[in-house]
């Protein structure tokens, strides 16, 4: 991979990123890209750029989850609704290590929960 470092002085400067990826990767990345109406690059951009936010919809989901979980929690820890949620956010955990590893996984959660704990009543 390499990388230009813009100077730091412009608000909205960028970078060039290029790097190597398998065929069979590109090509499927491609289908995604025109699935989305955008071609290869930009399908790539916006999905690191939604992995960087604080609010893409994957920490919103746990915001969510978490909310709901708590929720239902402080009325009743062994309630059916309580299970309910905990699987929730089990599920949404589990996906987000398969789908992105464990290390951006737990920077998602760790990011749900900030948004989530600054949100609620204790």
């Amino acid at each position: 991979m390499s990388l230009k470092t813009p100077s730091p002085s412009s608000e909205h400067a960028t970078v060039t990123i290029s790097f190597r990826a398998p065929v069979e990767l590109a090509g499927r990345l491609d289908k995604l890209a025109e699935g989305d109406q955008r071609n290869r690059a930009n399908f790539i951009l916006r999905v690191m750029t939604a992995l960087a936010s604080a609010t893409e919809p994957l920490v919103k989901d746990g915001v969510f989850y978490l909310k709901a979980f708590h929720d239902c929690h402080k009325k009743s820890p062994v309630d059916r609704e309580t299970e309910f949620w905990r699987g929730k956010v089990a599920g949404w955990k589990r996906t987000l290590v398969t789908a992105y590893g464990a290390t951006i996984a737990e920077q998602i959660i760790l990011r749900a929960s900030k948004v989530a704990i600054s949100h609620m009543d204790f």
